[in-house]
């Protein structure tokens, strides 16, 4: 799958996951929309995830907008992805607050396309999807 020009900003998750590059997005049959995207393709984790569900009561669309920031939920959720994945979820949460949502997802773009073949390269999986190339935990 080759990255789009831009990427909505309907898919930064809440928590602060670009699901543009979510293996769950990028691959299978199918897809998950993403956090934000109200569909039956959802991940059973993006359908039963706390950290989306406590958003209407908070009345913001972004963990990082939120009073409570950053709350248990979602530093367990970093500590799990950063375990995982080696991926801050958090951080670039931190970063709505301050860069604002459309410039990180620019930089997110430039930071998980494939340099050879313009391909996603996935954040668990940490290749491309067209090409298979691998991106270095340092890149």
């Amino acid at each position: 799958m080759k990255m789009p020009e831009t990427i909505d900003t309907n898919m930064f998750a809440p928590c602060g996951m670009n699901c543009q590059v979510c293996i769950k997005h990028i691959t299978g049959n199918n897809p998950c929309p993403g956090c934000q995207i109200d569909s039956q393709n959802k991940t059973k984790n993006a359908l039963k995830c706390k950290i989306r569900a406590c958003l209407p009561k908070k009345r913001v669309k972004y963990c990082g907008r939120c009073s409570e920031f950053p709350c248990k939920l979602i530093k367990k959720q970093d500590k799990n992805n950063k375990k995982r994945y080696n991926y801050s979820s958090l951080e670039n949460a931190k970063k709505i607050k301050n860069t604002g949502i459309k410039k990180i997802m620019t930089l997110n773009r430039q930071e998980w396309t494939c340099p050879d073949c313009g391909g996603i390269i996935s954040i668990q999986e940490r290749k491309c999807t067209d090409c298979g190339k691998e991106k270095k935990i340092n890149d």
